[in-house]
């Protein structure tokens, strides 16, 4: 109401030169009248009304129905506020969400309300417990314009805390490749695969954890955070631990297995492997001096050097080098985990979940790399079967003789398997693992103090299979992406010949074929569009 009060009628009245507002009041309450635009002439707007109203200290109207009557503009008498003595009590309504992090104001209000007070609102929060994060201007704004649901206090989130990390001082990536020169060659004298290290040494430290910042909510209450977790130091075999630090015990290879570091000898064969050393089965790294020899063996956990040849026997370790070259003599196999590195390979069988390096040839053999073949050699691949998830790239491929020579890339069935395979166990898993968490809450809802000792003895399994479960899909999950990862750079394989590719070579780019009938140079072989394409060697 203005500050002239009610009065008879038409007490106070107020309007434009151009009769385009006016602003009466009487007894009967207060009124707009917007007059409609006469001819080329601008119709009234909205925030001249307001301005109008506010020089008569007009501030308790109903916003909506100036609106309505600012864009009506009927040229008749709108009333805007009711007497006062007829003016309904505003209804307020406080909403607090479940989680308490946030609170909403309600305000109801019909064209006969009056329209509520900041101090009527900051009762009705106090009221509701509402104790922090309450905002004032956000209080005025919904007093100002009812109807809608307005945020009027926030609280604050906790800020969980960080976990302890483990720092290490060596290499974790197993993943070793050889350097390369800067004309792109593989340097093979400087593979740099064995990390040793020195009694007393440092290996890794612990970063403690770090506790957090505690939250509040609306209601004034402390929120606590989550705290970080604690990890154990990752103490294997001949380390100790002092002071947070882990500290090799020996002179040795250090190795991460199982997610433990270790520090374990190499074992050196200063000859061949042969009847004097018989087969070798070793944890850790093995260097032979001399050659395998037809028939024996060598099975390591870890890293395998062979100075000499591996004539005809089996060689299974993690990365693989054969200083001088592999002669399968249709019998045998080597085997790696990670990468081989050979001179040249003859006759063999060689299979890498990493890369296979070769640099002179390989000459009919049947050679398998999870990701990459790679032969630096002039004479290139010459004859049997090279398969590759990712890439090929040699110099040469075939003869002009025209043997029968096939390069494959972006296939891995056994990848493909694995990977349907842990979609299905992790669905069963996942669903044990719920049906666990369900039983556990049902005895967990009653007296612990009634519960017999063989129900409190399957409250400890079912306890124990749930974390069991639970890490059993965290684990699943981890590799199904490493997988989908893998299988996404696949479908990018490519097989690139550096110098000529000779008939007699059958060319398998996915489930793309293409059997070469004349001489091609400087090319690369891969899919576009669902088609096997070419392109200049790069």
């Amino acid at each position: 109401m203005d500050k002239n009060g009610l009065g008879g009628f038409n007490i106070d009245k107020s309007e434009s030169a151009d009769q385009r507002i006016v602003i009466s009041t009487d007894n009967n309450g207060t009124f707009l009248t917007v007059y409609p635009p006469v001819a080329g002439a601008k119709p009234v707007t909205e925030p001249e009304v307001v301005e109008a109203l506010r020089v008569k200290e007009i501030t308790n109207y109903q916003y909506p129905l100036i609106l309505k009557t600012v864009k009506e503009a009927t040229g008749s008498p709108v009333r805007i506020i009711a007497p006062q003595a007829q003016l309904k009590e505003p209804d307020i309504q406080v909403l607090v969400e479940r989680d308490r992090m946030e609170a909403f104001v309600i305000i109801s209000a019909s064209t006969n309300s009056r329209l509520a007070t900041v101090d009527e609102v900051m009762v009705k929060l106090e009221a509701a417990g509402i104790r922090y994060g309450v905002n004032q201007e956000s209080i005025k704004r919904v007093c100002q314009q009812p109807g809608p649901k307005l945020s009027v206090a926030t609280g604050q989130h906790p800020k969980d805390g960080q976990d302890a990390q483990i720092v290490y001082t060596f290499n974790l990536d197993k993943n070793s490749k050889p350097a390369e020169n800067e004309n792109g060659s593989v340097d093979y004298k400087n593979i740099n695969l064995f990390t040793t290290v020195s009694e007393g040494d440092i290996l890794a430290e612990k970063i403690p954890a770090v506790p957090g910042k505690p939250g509040i909510d609306v209601l004034g209450n402390s929120i606590q955070p989550k705290p970080g977790r604690d990890l154990p130091l990752p103490i294997g075999k001949n380390v100790i631990a002092v002071e947070g630090k882990i500290i090799a015990g020996i002179s040795g290879q250090v190795m991460f297995i199982n997610n433990k570091v270790h520090v374990v000898p190499v074992i050196v064969i200063n000859g061949d492997i042969d009847f004097s050393s018989g087969n070798i089965e070793f944890t850790g790294n093995v260097t032979v001096k001399g050659s395998v020899q037809p028939g024996f063996s060598i099975k390591a956990g870890g890293d395998i050097e062979v100075q000499g040849t591996v004539s005809g026997g089996i060689v299974e370790g993690r990365n693989i080098t054969i200083r001088m070259g592999i002669q399968g003599m249709h019998r045998g196999h080597v085997k790696a985990s990670q990468n081989v590195y050979a001179k040249f390979i003859e006759n063999s069988n060689v299979f890498a979940d990493g890369d296979v390096y070769v640099s002179d040839v390989i000459l009919h053999s049947r050679v398998n790399a999870k990701h990459k073949v790679v032969v630096e050699g002039r004479r290139g691949i010459v004859g049997g079967q090279i398969t590759a998830g990712e890439e090929i790239r040699s110099k040469v491929a075939g003869t002009q003789l025209a043997i029968v020579t096939e390069l494959e890339v972006g296939v891995n069935p056994a990848l493909r398997e694995e990977y349907h395979n842990l979609r299905k166990d992790i669905h069963k898993v996942e669903n044990t693992l719920d049906q666990t968490q369900k039983s556990l809450q049902v005895m967990r809802s009653v007296d612990q103090g009634s519960l017999t000792n063989e129900k409190r003895e399957l409250l400890l399994k079912l306890t124990k299979a749930q974390f069991q479960l639970a890490g059993q899909a965290e684990t699943m999950r981890n590799r199904i992406i490493q997988i989908e990862a893998d299988l996404d750079q696949i479908r990018q394989g490519r097989i690139r010949i550096a110098e000529g590719v000779y008939p007699g070579v059958k060319i398998v780019v996915g489930t793309n074929v293409k059997s070469v009938r004349e001489t091609l140079r400087f090319v690369t072989f891969y899919v576009d569009d669902g088609e096997l394409k070419t392109s200049t060697y790069n």
